[in-house]
């Protein structure tokens, strides 16, 4: 019986080529492993950072959406007051007992 004849020079270079990748493995999970402080530190100013700009971005916005809200709201209000106050006014001027119900048009209609 007779063993096929291996070439040596073939597989001292495939082990070499696999000892290499091995060790630039191992040499990669060492190296990430020993930066996880940075990457704690960097996360937890990243959050910081994200949730004053996340608050900042919502008191602007949000102040500037309630703020038209309010003052279309408050307009609406007041307008409708102010109306029926000058209707009933308009009547009592006149000498005219006012009525007890007005309807307000839109504000701004015609």
């Amino acid at each position: 019986m007779s063993f096929p004849r291996i070439r040596l020079r073939p597989v001292i270079a495939v082990l070499a080529v696999a000892v290499v990748l091995a060790g630039l493995g191992v040499g990669a999970y060492f190296v990430g492993h020993s930066r996880g402080e940075d990457l704690t530190a960097a996360r937890a100013a990243g959050t910081s950072v994200g949730a004053k700009a996340g608050k900042h971005r919502g008191q602007h916005r949000g102040y500037a959406r309630g703020f038209k809200r309010a003052r279309s709201q408050s307009f609406a209000r007041a307008y409708e007051d102010a109306f029926r106050d000058a209707y009933v006014s308009a009547f009592k001027d006149e000498g005219l007992p006012p009525p007890h119900r007005v309807s307000v048009p839109a504000a701004g209609g015609a």
